[in-house]
């Protein structure tokens, strides 16, 4: 087995899977899991699936950090003055860097795609919900098309009538229904 192999267990900065690793809080990744469920809410198989790897690769991330930061405290506990550290130091150092870089690209990358996956089902919704109204306008015209062959046209009489009723309704008040001002 290379020493590469071995580097997930030393400081599990290259490893594929979220495993915690000795001295990780379960209840920390738990917490971690649940502020994701909680702000996606997913529903379906595929949506768990996008969160599941959005949780994985925050705790990566988290540990990442968390390695790169002690790292660097131990540089600086073994020389404050960077200017003084050896180039193996600052290779270390660049290295845990890279790896903290790849686990926040890892990280954006799986919050891009739960943000395309809502972004695609929005918008199959209002395409469904437009053709669902254009269906409906559709279907309206068709009725108003059909509604003057099935009843008749009124009269003027009717039309006048109706338009006499609108007026009383709105409050004006017809000739023949004023008082009459000579009897009183």
């Amino acid at each position: 087995m290379s020493n590469s192999a071995l580097n997930a267990t030393k400081h599990g900065c290259c490893a594929v899977d979220a495993r915690l690793l000795p001295g990780e809080s379960e209840k920390e990744y738990r917490n971690v899991e649940r502020i994701w469920n909680e702000s996606c809410q997913p529903k379906s198989d595929y949506q768990k699936k996008l969160v599941t790897e959005c949780v994985n690769a925050d705790w990566l991330l988290q540990r990442a950090t968390r390695v790169f930061l002690d790292v660097e405290a131990r540089l600086h506990a073994k020389s404050a003055n960077p200017l003084d550290w050896t180039e193996e130091d600052r290779r270390t150092l660049l290295l845990f860097q890279r790896y903290k870089t790849a686990h926040a690209n890892t990280l954006h990358r799986c919050r891009k795609a739960w943000d395309d996956y809502r972004k695609q089902r929005f918008t199959e919704l209002v395409q469904a919900s437009q053709a669902e109204i254009y269906k409906q306008r559709v279907l309206t015209a068709q009725r108003k098309n059909e509604a003057p062959a099935k009843r008749p046209e009124p009269t003027w009489k009717e039309k006048l009538e109706e338009m006499r009723s609108q007026a009383i309704a709105l409050g004006y008040t017809p000739p023949d229904m004023q008082p009459d001002p000579t009897k009183r």
